[in-house]
């Protein structure tokens, strides 16, 4: 008598394919990356269609709707940019007249931005429309799915920051004049 044959493998349980990546579609990195892509494509339409700014420029006018009188080099650490494209964008922001710079109180060579009232007009014009952007993204999704994709973010971002920090045997980049080498904010995945 000969052995049963065994019975053909059934569907993966849910999230196998990110916790054992076979190809670039199964990392989550190049996932999100991905979703980023497309549906933000359709935040930079906006941005520069509808309003003449970049996407790293509502960024910075988002920040400092919330959180007004940044230091620049703040700015730049809580987006996650380095600091030479804030200070591009910041350039580019305050020669349209959508942000001050205000030197610092007792350091004058210190700053601090803010939106100036075209600026805080534009951001109270554009947030609805990207708000309104995400809500659809998840409007597919049950509420629980969507508060446990909540804690799963916030829980992959601490687990990001503490891999950052932890893994110094990974090269750090910087970027040459006239040559260029990746950021970790350049990469794919």
């Amino acid at each position: 008598m000969s052995a049963p044959t065994p019975a053909p493998p059934g569907p993966a349980e849910p999230g196998h394919r990110l916790t054992h990546p076979a190809a670039a579609n199964d990392l989550l990195m190049y996932r999100l990356n991905r979703l980023l892509a497309v549906a933000g494509s359709l935040v930079v339409r906006l941005c520069e269609g509808g309003y003449g700014i970049t996407r790293r420029e509502w960024g910075l006018l988002m920040m400092l709707a919330q959180h007004p009188g940044m230091p620049p080099a703040e700015l730049a650490q809580r987006l996650g940019l380095d600091r030479s494209r804030t200070s591009r964008a910041i350039t580019s922001l305050l020669a349209k007249k959508l942000l001050t710079r205000d030197a610092m109180p007792g350091d004058r060579r210190q700053a601090v931005l803010s939106l100036t009232p075209a600026g805080q007009a534009l951001h109270d014009q554009l947030f609805p429309q990207v708000k309104a952007l995400n809500q659809e993204l998840l409007a597919g999704l049950n509420t629980g799915t969507v508060q446990a994709l909540d804690h799963a973010l916030a829980d992959m971002q601490k687990r990001a920051e503490a891999l950052v920090a932890s893994r110094t045997d990974v090269p750090r980049t910087y970027r040459l004049r006239g040559g260029r080498k990746a950021s970790r904010t350049d990469q794919d995945w």
